[in-house]
C-alpha cells in the first residue's frame, strides 16, 4: 500500500489491485467531510483501510463512497468498505444499483470477461443494503471548503460509466472513460470489455473530454496526470488501432482473440503485470469483436 499526495485536498491510495502495485487507486477527497472515489476489488479493501489509518482518517469520517461504474475493479470492494465505514452512503449509476444490492449476476459476468487466470485475483462482492445505495448520475456533493464533486456521463467503456469533476482543482476523476495509464508497467490503452461495450459512445466520450480543456485527470489505473492532451490523444489513437485490427480480422474470417491480443498489446510472459496485460487485452479484443459483429449483423 502506497500513499500518493495529489493535491491539498486529494490523496491517492494505491491498494495493490490484483496483488500488484501501480495498477489501481482509491482517491480520498477531503473538505469538511470526506469521500472515497473508487473501491477496488474486495481484496484491496484492507489496503485502503490501512491507507486511511495512515492518513489519520477514522472510519466514521468517511461520508461518501463513489464508484465510476459497476466493474469489480471499481465497485467490487464497495460492500466491504461500506461495512467498515458505517456512515458512508454508496453512489453509483442508478442502472447498476441492483448489482451492488445483489451481486450474483455481476460476479458471473466479470468471471467470463476477465478469464480464469485473472478471476482468482478479484475476490467476491459483499451485498450492500439498498438503503445505503444512492443514484449518482445527478450527483453534486458539497464537501465544504470549496470542495465540490459533480457527476458527468462518460459512457462507452460501460453504459453506466460516470466521471466526477473536482470543482476546486478543475480536474476529473475519469475512471476507465478513456483508458488506463499505468506508467510503472508501460501499459497505455483503452479497455473495451464484453458484454456491454459501445464503440460509438466511447468515441463520443473521448471527443467530449478532449474538448473540455481539463487541467488534470485522476485515472483509476493509475494516478493523477497533468499531460491530459497527450493521454486523451493516445487513448483515441489506441482505440482506433484496436478497431482496425478487429475489422481486418473479421474481414479475413473468424478472428483469433489470443493472436489479436498479442498483436495489440505485446507483453512479456513474466513480470508482475503480465496477468493484467493478458487478461485486459484479451477482454478488450473480445469486447470489440462482439461490438463489431453486432453492428455488422444489424
Amino acid at each position: 500500500m502506497e500513499i500518493i499526495p495529489v493535491d491539498d485536498h486529494i490523496t491517492a491510495i494505491d491498494h495493490n489491485l490484483l496483488g500488484i502495485p501501480g495498477v489501481g487507486v482509491s482517491y480520498l477527497v477531503r473538505g469538511e467531510s470526506a469521500a472515497l472515489i473508487e473501491t477496488g476489488t474486495s481484496p484491496t479493501v484492507p489496503h485502503t483501510l490501512a491507507g486511511l489509518e495512515r492518513l489519520g482518517v477514522r472510519p466514521e469520517q468517511i461520508d461518501h463512497i463513489i464508484c465510476t461504474h459497476v466493474h469489480m475493479d471499481h465497485a467490487g470492494g464497495a460492500g466491504y468498505l461500506a461495512a467498515a465505514l458505517p456512515r458512508a452512503s454508496v453512489y453509483i449509476h442508478s442502472m447498476s444499483i441492483e448489482h451492488l444490492a445483489d451481486p450474483a449476476r455481476l460476479m458471473a459476468s466479470v468471471r467470463r470477461a476477465v478469464g480464469e487466470e485473472a478471476w482468482a485475483l478479484h475476490g467476491d462482492v459483499k451485498p450492500i443494503p439498498v438503503e445505503r445505495l444512492r443514484p449518482a448520475e445527478q450527483l453534486r456533493l458539497d464537501l465544504g471548503r470549496d470542495v465540490v464533486l459533480e457527476a458527468i456521463a462518460t459512457p462507452g467503456h460501460s453504459p453506466d460509466h460516470l466521471s466526477y469533476w473536482d470543482r476546486r482543482s478543475g480536474g476529473l476523476f475519469i475512471g476507465d472513460a478513456a483508458g488506463l495509464v499505468m506508467d510503472r508497467w508501460g501499459l497505455y490503452f483503452p479497455v473495451t470489455p464484453v458484454p456491454t461495450y459501445n464503440l460509438r459512445a466511447h468515441r463520443d466520450t473521448i471527443a467530449m473530454l478532449r474538448a473540455q480543456s481539463i487541467p488534470r485527470i485522476y485515472v483509476t489505473h493509475h494516478g493523477p496526470h497533468d499531460d491530459v492532451d497527450l493521454q486523451l490523444s493516445r487513448a483515441h489513437e489506441r482505440l482506433e488501432e484496436l478497431v482496425g485490427l478487429v475489422d481486418a480480422a473479421l474481414d479475413d474470417g473468424a478472428p483469433d482473440v489470443d493472436a489479436l491480443a498479442a498483436r495489440y498489446l505485446p507483453y512479456p510472459d513474466d513480470g508482475p503485470a503480465a496477468t493484467v496485460a493478458r487478461s485486459w487485452s484479451r477482454m478488450s479484443v473480445a469486447g470489440m469483436i462482439r461490438y463489431e459483429l453486432k453492428q455488422r449483423q444489424a
